[in-house]
């Protein structure tokens, strides 16, 4: 079975792959944490709080987060920092400890189960018209320069990024295993932006 070591960041928020995140870090542990994976050029994990608090607690994390590699760090006069980092590999956390100040963990790679292209081609292409109205009701103004991926996962990605999801639907999407199931998902919630967008527009309501 293939694992590997790593430190978590416990918080209240999803980090899927390929999506960037600022993280602001004031704690000394995690500001150790910080210099650690930047001195051994390594990821730490990003965990969605099961319960417990960010701060100044032992928080329990749900199974499923994201590797997430440093790209810039800023760092102030009083110790702060502000952390740019990119979300990479999902992971599915076998066990935990704290092991010291901050939590390490023992987690498995989690990859999607392998679907043939030609079976889901039909909902990629569903949902890659659906997000490209959605922008473009949006963003009318940059609709020219979005590039919307044709490979289901990285799709998936792209557009659950984007959208305003709740907290724990955005946890359930990162837990999936199949790009298809994600991809239904997205595209009933689309459907509903869609719809409510079209309402709200001028002459969209209904009238009498």
């Amino acid at each position: 079975m293939e694992w590997f070591d790593l430190p978590l960041f416990p918080l209240h928020t999803v980090l899927f792959p390929r999506q960037t995140l600022v993280l602001h870090v004031f704690e000394r542990r995690y500001r150790t944490m910080i210099e650690w994976c930047l001195m051994q050029r390594v990821p730490f994990g990003v965990t969605l709080i099961q319960s417990g608090d960010e701060v100044g607690d032992e928080a329990v994390p749900h199974r499923v987060g994201t590797t997430a590699w440093i790209q810039e760090v800023t760092q102030f006069a009083d110790g702060r920092m502000s952390v740019k980092v990119i979300g990479r590999q999902r992971f599915r956390v076998l066990y935990s400890a704290y092991d010291g100040p901050c939590l390490t963990a023992r987690v498995q790679p989690l990859y999607d189960v392998e679907e043939p292209f030609r079976e889901i081609e039909a909902l990629v292409a569903r949902v890659r018209a659906q997000f490209h109205h959605y922008n473009a009701a949006r963003r009318p103004q940059n609709q020219t320069s979005w590039h919307i991926p044709r490979d289901p996962a990285r799709l998936t990605w792209l557009v659950a990024g984007t959208l305003e999801l709740d907290i724990m639907e955005r946890q359930r999407l990162l837990a999936s295993g199949r790009a298809s199931e994600r991809l239904l998902i997205l595209s009933s919630w689309l459907e509903q932006a869609l719809h409510q967008t079209s309402r709200s527009e001028p002459g969209g309501g209904r009238c009498g």
